[in-house]
């Protein structure tokens, strides 16, 4: 036979498993709200959500009464679960809640900061390179003209030379 000590630890740690679960729920229903996944994605969630739930129960049923599965480990989880559900579920939620908030609004200063310094990293080479391509690109259509005017000049020259030989002979 237990101790009431023992007995006493036992049922504390089941108190604890349905803490721990209601934990798990709302920060599982928490992200669930954040990522919003589809029919596929909240199966695997729920899938995941119960395994990950299970094995918290096993380790703590371990630690707890040594692995027995009795009927006051059920009424103290479903207790604990409801002690949770009743007076912390509102505050873990507003906390959890809280910190996405948080996580976002340094994401989003992080995003600014990289923004800034690309702009500050690469606006020297956009305008080098206007500078070089703009000017390049009107001395290649200066070119461009001057060549094909040059070319039909040529081609003009060549016709006056050819018809000049020709009426000597």
């Amino acid at each position: 036979m237990q101790s009431l000590e023992s007995q006493l630890f036992s049922f504390v740690v089941t108190l604890l498993m349905g803490i721990t679960i209601g934990i798990l729920f709302d920060f599982y229903n928490v992200a669930k709200g954040v990522i919003r996944p589809r029919k596929a994605g909240t199966y695997l969630g729920d899938f995941l959500f119960w395994v990950i739930t299970t094995i918290v129960v096993f380790f703590m049923l371990l630690i707890g009464n040594w692995g027995e599965l009795r009927f006051y480990v059920i009424i103290g989880i479903l207790a604990g679960l409801l002690f949770y559900l009743k007076l912390l579920s509102r505050v873990v939620i507003k906390i959890l809640l809280y910190i996405i908030y948080v996580i976002k609004k340094v994401l989003t200063g992080i995003m600014r900061v990289v923004r800034f310094i690309w702009f500050v990293v690469s606006y020297p080479v956009f305008l080098i390179g206007n500078i070089i391509i703009i000017p390049v690109g009107i001395l290649g259509r200066i070119y461009n003209k001057l060549s094909s005017f040059a070319g039909r000049q040529g081609k003009r020259l060549t016709k006056k030379l050819h018809l000049w030989f020709h009426k000597k002979e």
